[in-house]
């Protein structure tokens, strides 16, 4: 039993394109597992024209394209509804058209008064979902996770967590430990240069305190490979099988992350296994 789980906030967002059920089938079996209550929301991107000298055919195509987003959404809704049902999940379903600025609000101030969010993962840079994945991450104040489309059920069997001593990988994992507490086996995963190594065991400090916590865990210090941490963590969540990673978010800078990469931004882009990130 997933204990001090109450409340999952599963969003999906209607731009037209293919969307994926990660997200929903996802939240739906962490509900479940959790005996939580799941609250849906299937919202839509509202087209507005602000130029009063837009023409009418111009404004009509906007009204359409709002309407058929709209449609869609509610058929989403719709689905979540009748997939709650069939597994037995209390739910609430939400169908929201909205600009860009008040869905994210929208979002933000609903995932601060539940346990955890989560979202479909998306390959883009720049999109709808990315930009609720950083507002969530900034503002709610609640973990996320974001779910890569293959993922279609909560699994925690294996768990690595990615420990760099900071305060945002202190925050992922308290935000984690109800889901570590039920893990079958824990990882610590601490990332540094053979120099650094020699010098200290980065990841020892994190593991008594998850020990106190009933945290079956094994800590693990290995050498940055040639692609970088997030080449090093990719490989380790392999090797070992897991079904989650739990991570601090955005370490630097957002505009350094923009400008150099960054870890996050690569494994937002790119990553096989669900992530539990808090910021």
């Amino acid at each position: 039993m997933l204990q001090n789980i109450k409340s999952v906030l599963i969003g999906m967002t209607e731009e037209g394109d293919e969307v994926s059920a990660a997200a929903l089938s996802y939240g739906l079996s962490l509900a479940q597992q959790a005996g939580a209550h799941a609250t849906i929301q299937a919202a839509s991107l509202k087209v507005v024209v602000g130029n009063t000298f837009v023409s009418s055919v111009a404004s009509s195509l906007v009204a359409d394209h709002n309407r058929r987003l709209n449609a869609l959404a509610s058929s989403l809704a719709e689905r979540a509804r009748g997939d709650a049902q069939a597994q037995g999940v209390s739910c609430s379903v939400e169908t929201l058209q909205l600009s860009y600025g008040q869905l994210v609000d929208t979002f933000v101030a609903q995932a601060r008064v539940h346990d955890i969010a989560v979202l479909n993962a998306q390959r883009a840079s720049v999109d709808a979902d990315r930009g609720l994945i950083e507002a969530l991450l900034f503002d709610s104040g609640r973990p996320l996770i974001v779910v890569p489309p293959a993922w279609d059920s909560f699994k925690h069997r294996r768990v690595l967590i990615a420990w760099d001593a900071s305060a945002r990988a202190a925050r992922a994992v308290n935000d984690a430990m109800p889901i570590l507490r039920s893990a079958e086996a824990v990882e610590v995963v601490a990332i540094a240069t053979e120099k650094q190594l020699a010098k200290t065991v980065p990841g020892a400090e994190i593991a008594p305190h998850l020990a106190r916590h009933g945290v079956h865990v094994n800590v693990k210090d290995l050498v940055v490979q040639e692609g970088g941490i997030e080449a090093t963590l990719r490989e380790q969540a392999s090797l070992f099988g897991a079904d989650l990673l739990v991570m601090g978010a955005f370490n630097h800078s957002l505009m350094q992350e923009w400008v150099l990469g960054g870890v996050t931004q690569s494994l937002l882009k790119d990553s096989s296994i669900p992530l539990l990130m808090s910021y």
